[in-house]
């Protein structure tokens, strides 16, 4: 959930639960005004009434002939007007002309006399507003409101928080394309909230700082990888010279020999983990559409003296011919060492099976089950000493640059499958 949508919706339900409350307080009160005006009336038509009836003899005698109106006088006991507790009650009272019952709001007391000395229970009442269409038309206009306020709120929060909230989403999209390998700066939205001007200032400082480590830690490798190069190099030759010089004494010159190839091979170790940092640190910017079908041949042509040598059958399948854009040397070292590969761990007279489709290469090579981690670096390193271990490493390598889904499994082959985009 976008962060503009998730903080609009926090705020409609804070806002629909305030509003929810504060109308159930707007109704009760409301009820309670319209209640304490009509008890405040009542309470003055009894007083008008006693007052009359205790000073009228005339009024009195006829109290009876009062009921038309909104009161309900009744003869009782004195034991029963002695038990009568003046109270305000809200009821239902059928009206002739109206032909229903109406809400009133009614008073019941009990009264002496004092012209005829007789007990009376008085009920005065009145029309009232009915709560439930006191309440049908509070949430009518309620409902109202909510909906305007609500559109209201929606609409200006959209504006308002994608307005404020525009210099964090011009971030990510500036963070989205940011490449270490590039070292520029990205572009800061100028801002004059606080917080985002903060951010804006740490992210700055943070990719300063892994630029300059970045650019220090790649021109160390290539340094390094270059400036061993040389005397490895220079050792390797003079070695290769003292085995000629030596050729006579066999026992010398296989420990020359022995030592001559372990500098080859770390000779290829160094050239292979130049060659895994340039790729890591995205060093091989140039890219086109490259034929995969034909770079396979091409490795595989490579290896011809090889396979022919044990004796390996290769078998090609499929009628596709992939291509995808990615570099073109990058996609040659994948498929040598893929191939190489496939050689190494193959036995004498075993075979090779390449299967092509569109949107996926299959290379599959008989051969003992091995390590089930076989892109771990060096996992290979005991079982050929030639080897610099780091192979499926670099393959792995380059199909994470551009995003080639790399599997492994064994059954009965070795297969490794490419899955393109």
């Amino acid at each position: 959930m976008k962060l503009i949508n998730h903080l609009i919706l926090r705020i409609s339900i804070v806002f629909t639960a305030v509003m929810l409350f504060w109308s159930a307080i707007c109704f009760f009160l409301q009820m309670k005004e319209i209640h304490d005006g009509n008890d405040e009336g009542l309470t003055n038509l009894k007083q008008e009434f006693i007052a009359k009836a205790n000073s009228s003899p005339k009024f009195a005698e006829t109290l009876e002939m009062h009921n038309p109106l909104n009161i309900i006088i009744e003869e009782i006991a004195y034991e029963e007007a002695a038990g009568i507790v003046e109270n305000f009650t809200t009821g239902k009272i059928y009206f002739a002309t109206e032909e229903e019952k109406e809400e009133v709001r009614m008073l019941t007391t009990a009264f002496r006399c004092e012209q005829n000395g007789k007990y009376y229970r008085l009920q005065f009442f009145t029309s009232t507003v009915e709560s439930n269409d006191l309440l049908e038309n509070i949430l009518c206009l309620l409902l109202g409101l909510w909906i305007t306020l609500s559109l209201t709120i929606f609409v200006a929060g959209k504006i308002i928080i994608a307005g404020a909230n525009r210099p964090f989403y011009n971030l990510l999209d500036e963070l989205k394309k940011f490449r270490l390998d590039n070292s520029r700066m990205i572009d800061f939205t100028q801002t004059d909230v606080r917080e985002y001007a903060q951010l804006n200032e740490s992210v700055r400082e943070v990719l300063e700082e892994n630029i300059n480590t970045f650019t220090g830690q790649k021109i160390f490798i290539e340094n390094i990888s270059h400036e061993l190069q040389t005397p490895l190099s220079i050792v390797i030759a003079k070695l290769e010279l003292l085995i000629e010089k030596y050729r006579d004494n066999r026992d010398y010159a296989r420990e020359i020999a022995g030592v001559l190839n372990i500098l080859n091979r770390m000779k290829r170790l160094n050239s292979n983990l130049l060659l895994l940092s340039k790729i890591k640190n995205r060093q091989f910017p140039e890219v086109s559409s490259v034929n995969l079908r034909n770079t396979l041949k091409l490795a595989l042509d490579n290896f011809e003296d090889l396979v022919n040598y044990k004796e390996i059958t290769v078998e090609e399948s499929g009628e596709a011919s992939p291509s995808m854009q990615m570099n073109e040397d990058l996609a040659y070292i994948m498929f040598s060492n893929l191939i190489k590969n496939a050689v190494a761990h193959n036995r004498k007279g075993g075979e090779i099976v390449i299967r092509y489709a569109s949107d996926s290469i299959e290379i599959a090579n008989s051969g003992n089950a091995g390590a089930v981690d076989v892109f771990e670096r060096y996992r290979n390193v005991p079982a050929d000493e030639t080897s610099s271990g780091l192979g499926l490493s670099i393959v792995k390598s380059i199909t994470e640059l551009y995003g080639i889904e790399l599997d492994y499994r064994y059954d009965k082959y070795h297969v490794f499958t490419l899955h393109l985009k």
